[in-house]
């Protein structure tokens, strides 16, 4: 026979069932309102602004002026911006060649700007203009990088060509080169002159010019203190003195000028 429950033993388990449900549901809405009020609290507190923007890797232009153009403001929304969109705006930048943009804890910005390389000098009415990487024609620097200075050369392609040799060369070679003029002619239309910190005079071919230059510091060692010249790389490589090439009297000339005004 089954056991019949009386219905008033079952009210005050109902009842405790009710109350409970009722507390979780007052709990929960006194959670949301706890959050939504922490939210409003932290939108409205300085900790949801930007605190400081660090830019790293600036030196074509100044950390002032990335952070101009980032569109980032200190004090503004820390969150009212997106990431991958300041990336996009400073990669469109002349200079940059690769950008990242990140939110440090708790408030602070991070920019680190990887920009194209410099590659030359190039001599324009008396003004100096930076050749990088890409080919851009940079119109100054606050900073000036050892490199060589580049004339007769305002065809892209022709200075697309020297880049590409440039940026083959081992750096510590680079840095010895002050000047190369182009000398190409219709029947030997790749051939530079090289002129040198160390008063040498490099002649080579403008394909082969990063490939054999790895043996300048070589060919100086090799020549120790005989008389500066003429290292021609344009087919083998051969030394010519400047006496053989200029005469004697071209090289002594100024030499005779400086004991003349002296002993005027």
């Amino acid at each position: 026979m089954d056991k019949v429950i009386d219905i008033e033993e079952r009210i005050p388990s109902m009842r405790e069932k009710r109350r409970r449900k009722t507390n979780k549901k007052f709990l929960f809405i006194i959670a949301v309102f706890c959050i939504a009020l922490l939210v409003l609290l932290y939108f409205q507190s300085p900790l949801s602004k930007v605190g400081e923007v660090k830019i790293h890797g600036a030196e074509l232009y100044d950390e002032r002026y990335y952070y101009e153009k980032s569109g980032i403001v200190e004090g503004a929304s820390y969150w009212g911006f997106e990431t991958k969109e300041v990336e996009r705006d400073l990669l469109k930048l002349e200079s940059v060649s690769a950008v990242s943009v990140t939110r440090k804890w708790l408030r602070d910005i991070d920019i680190s700007v990887s920009e194209w390389k410099s590659v030359a000098y190039m001599e324009n009415g008396g003004d100096y203009r930076l050749l990088l990487e890409n080919g851009t024609l940079f119109p100054g620097s606050r900073n000036y990088p050892n490199v060589p200075i580049l004339n007769h050369m305002d065809n892209p392609q022709l200075r697309g060509k020297v880049t590409k040799q440039l940026m083959k060369m081992d750096k510590n070679v680079l840095q010895m080169i002050s000047e190369i003029i182009y000398t190409g002619t219709e029947e030997t239309p790749d051939t530079i002159i090289a002129y040198m910190d160390d008063g040498y005079e490099v002649h080579a071919i403008l394909h082969t010019f990063a490939e054999k230059m790895d043996y300048y510091p070589d060919i100086i060692a090799q020549l120790g203190d005989l008389e500066k010249g003429i290292v021609n790389m344009e087919v083998g490589i051969f030394f010519t003195p400047y006496s053989e090439v200029y005469g004697k009297g071209s090289i002594n000339e100024g030499e005779g000028d400086e004991d003349g005004e002296e002993n005027g």
